[in-house]
This record gives structure tokens, sequence and C-alpha cells, in this order.
């Protein structure tokens, strides 16, 4: 039950994270990437500030509401959030600047390469090759990321090696996500979850507003009427995906194991992708169709091989 709890709550930050995509794309329109990153976690910080102040309340009706965070330090909680909140500030940057030069849903198959990356990233950590299984994810995936990129209209645009600039972007972000989902591992179960989301948040806000003042992209661009204009992209990824989707995949991350939790988030393209063609009528190409097909099949096989690996051990 536990488990399947787990999984639950990441579905339900898939389906939120994969439909701002396309907030995101709205909100490119008005708005710099920094800027938006920043305003959006700005946003989700305050609403789990209002969480907390309800936790608060709701403890003091409580003979035991002192002992409910089980302990968990708030300090320390504080600090997992600035750890957690840094490498999340520059992924969802890319990613911002990623959707503004490609269409949600491959933004969101690309992304979804930082599930391949995650036990890659942790053998260079370890200094132990990553298992056979890896690399025949990460050569499928490799496969499908190419057919993405190279046979759209994308890869006439302003490109590097015939890769467009939204695709590159988005290659980025996923590498950043998985050393962000890495870290958020590593804390999860030993910190205060809301605390540690609302530090997050908030520092991965702080990290972008020097940027958003400073640099020359973003302040063309910034203005009450751009933050009016992006209000509502604004508010579905600051309170939704920032604010609760995070949260939702900080506790769900402590409740179910990492070879199900990265399964269920690999579900976040699809998401992505049906929103894009169901609002903005997003068209792929056929090669684009099947690099998406490869990548999804590359990171749920992956997946399904380690499970069966660390089962087969156990």
């Amino acid at each position: 039950m536990h488990s399947f709890a787990g999984a639950f709550l990441l579905l339900v930050t898939t389906f939120i994270w994969g439909t701002a995509f396309l907030a995101q794309k709205y909100g490119a329109d008005h708005l710099g990437a920094v800027s938006f990153t920043v305003l959006r976690n700005i946003l989700g910080g305050f609403f789990l500030l209002a969480l907390i102040a309800l936790r608060a309340v709701g403890r003091s009706f409580r003979a035991d509401g002192s002992r409910e965070s089980g302990g968990r330090s708030a300090g320390r909680s504080v600090l997992a959030g600035v750890f957690c909140g840094i490498p999340l500030f520059f992924a969802m940057s890319a990613q911002q600047v990623g959707v503004t030069y490609t269409t949600p849903g491959i933004c969101a198959f690309l992304t979804t390469n930082y599930v391949l990356f995650v036990p890659i990233l942790a053998s260079v950590v370890t200094r132990r090759l990553p298992r056979g299984y890896v690399w025949f994810g990460a050569v499928l995936a490799l496969a499908g990321t190419y057919l993405i990129c190279l046979t759209g209209e994308g890869a006439a645009a302003e490109s590097f090696a015939g890769i467009g600039k939204g695709e590159l972007w988005s290659l980025a972000c996923a590498v950043l996500f998985a050393v962000q989902m890495m870290v958020v591992d590593h804390f999860a179960r030993s910190s205060d979850l809301l605390v540690m989301s609302v530090s997050q948040l908030f520092t991965c806000a702080l990290v972008g507003a020097p940027l958003m003042f400073l640099l020359p992209s973003e302040t063309a661009r910034l203005s009450l009427g751009a933050v009016r204009d992006a209000a509502m992209p604004l508010v579905y990824c600051g309170v939704f995906s920032s604010g609760i989707a995070y949260t939702l995949q900080n506790v769900a991350q402590s409740r179910t194991s990492a070879s199900v939790a990265a399964i269920v988030l690999s579900t976040e393209s699809v998401f992505g992708a049906l929103s894009g063609w169901i609002v903005l009528h997003d068209v792929l190409s056929a090669g684009q169709f099947c690099g998406c097909a490869l990548v999804f099949v590359a990171v749920v096989a992956t997946q399904l091989l380690a499970a069966r690996k660390t089962a087969s051990a156990g």
C-alpha cells in the first residue's frame, strides 16, 4: 500500500508537470526564461508557506503536534532545500529556454532522458561502470533523440551540428534534472518535506533573481504588463507545478523505490505531448514520432530491467 500510494502521487505529479509544458510555452511569449522561472518559484514558495502555516495551526490542536515531524530538524530540511534548489534553478531555466524554441511535446520527451542520466551520473559518483541494461537504454534513447532533433522543422532553424537550439537546451535540462533528482533522493527520507520544498523553491528564486535584473535579454522583456499577461501560466506553473508537484515528488520518492519512481515519472513526456497536440495542435513528423517512441521505450525498459535485477539480487 505504501508503494502504491507513492506511485499514485508520482502519477499526479507527472500529469501536472506534463501539462505545465503548455503553460510554459504560453509564458515564454511574455517573459524571459529566468524571469519566468524566478516568478513561478516565488509563487510556489509562498503557496507552500501557507500550507506550513495551516499545518502549524493543525498542530496547535494536537497534544503531540511537536513530534509530528518525526524529529526531523528544520535547519537540516532548509539546508537540504538549498542543495536541491540550486540545480533546480538551472534545470528549470534550461527547460524554459528549450520550450521557447521547440514544441511542448518534443521538450517533454527530451527532458525524459534525465531518467537515464540518473544511473549514468551515479556511476560517475561511485566510479563504477553502469550495468549493461543502462547502456542498452542509453543507446536506444540516443537513437530516439537523434530522430526527434534531426527529422523535424527545428533542424533547419538555429542549430548546432544540426540540432536545434530548443532541443539542445532541452537535453541540457535533462542532465540538470538528473542531478536535482539525485540530490532530492539523498535528502528526502531525512527531511521535513514541506520545509525542504519551500527552501528549494525560494533558493531557486534567489539564485535567479540577480540574473533577472542584470541580463539584457531578461530586462528587455520584464515589465508589469508582461507579468500581467503571463499571470495564468505563472499561477499554474508556480502553484501547481512548482508548489504542489515538487512537494508530491519529494513525498512520493520517500514512499517508493527509485526504479518505480523513474518509470512513473517517464509518463510526463506523454502528458506533455498530448497537451501540445490537443491545445496547440502540434504535429510530429514520422521521424519525430518514432523518436519519441524510442525514448519512452528506452526509459521504461531500462527501469523495468533495473527493478528485475534488484528483485533477483534481493
